[in-house]
C-alpha cells in the first residue's frame, strides 16, 4: 500500500483544503472525484467535467480512496457538518 505521503497522484497540503487529500498541484479533494465517479460511473465522464485533469489523476484519486477510505471519509463528514452548519439544510444527495 502506498503512503499518503507518497502517492503520485495525491497530497495532503497543511492550511489547504483543511489539509484533506487533494489532487496534486490542485485543489480539488478526493472527495469531489470520488462523489463524480458515483454518480457518473466512469473515469472518462469525470474527467470530462475536468478538462485539465487526465485520466491518470482521476484514477489516482480512485485508487487513493481504496487505500485510504477513512481519511476521505473524514473529509465528506466534515463537509456535510460545515453544510449542514452554515444552511440549516441536510447534505444534498
Amino acid at each position: 500500500m502506498t503512503s499518503r505521503l507518497e502517492h503520485p497522484y495525491v497530497e495532503e497540503t497543511p492550511r489547504v483544503g483543511g489539509g484533506y487529500p487533494q489532487l496534486r498541484g490542485t485543489r480539488i479533494p478526493v472527495w469531489v472525484i470520488l462523489d463524480y465517479f458515483r454518480q457518473l460511473g466512469s473515469v472518462e465522464q469525470v474527467r470530462e467535467l475536468f478538462p485539465y485533469l487526465t485520466c491518470a489523476q482521476v484514477q489516482g484519486a480512485l485508487d487513493y480512496y481504496a487505500e485510504h477510505p477513512a481519511r476521505v471519509d473524514e473529509d465528506i463528514a466534515r463537509n456535510r457538518e460545515a453544510w449542514q452548519a452554515l444552511t440549516g439544510q441536510p447534505w444534498p444527495d
